[in-house]
């Protein structure tokens, strides 16, 4: 039997969301003017963080404090054409991101929160192609606080 995950308030999520997207803008070799959050324009290179699932608690202590787990991906939005080389950096940029992420002092995500990691839990991947060219890569990782 699946033990049903507790999911953390939507305060809460909202309040790490918006705190991890800051963190995320100050990369600096950010290839866009910034990271959106879960939007992406069509026909411009763009980059946007997008939560995989609500953040939900992972161990609970008995001084009614607990671990979350915040899952989300990275995804950046290239029209490579033919180029196979721009397809590559694409890929590079974004596990350059998520090897930052891991090794960079973790985000202040305020009220008392602790950041206690984060990482990639997959590398760089074509994730999307459209008709009009644009190709969406991804990388997905996770937060535990």
């Amino acid at each position: 039997m699946e033990k049903i995950k507790k999911t953390v308030p939507a305060a809460e999520e909202d309040q790490v969301s918006r705190k991890l997207l800051v963190w995320l803008n100050t990369y600096p070799e950010l290839p866009v003017d910034l990271i959106r959050f879960e939007f992406l324009p069509a026909d411009t290179s763009a980059m946007a963080m997008s939560t995989i699932q609500a953040a939900y608690i992972v161990r609970k202590y008995i001084t009614g404090g607990y671990v979350a787990e915040y899952q989300f991906k990275i995804i950046y939005r290239v029209k490579p054409g033919n180029s196979n080389d721009k397809r590559l950096k694409a890929d590079e940029l974004l596990n350059a991101l998520g090897d930052w992420a891991a090794s960079e002092t973790p985000p202040d995500i305020g009220d008392g929160r602790r950041v206690i990691r984060i990482e990639p839990t997959t590398r760089s991947s074509l994730f999307a192609v459209y008709e009009n060219g644009d190709e969406d890569h991804q990388i997905l990782m996770k937060m535990n606080y």
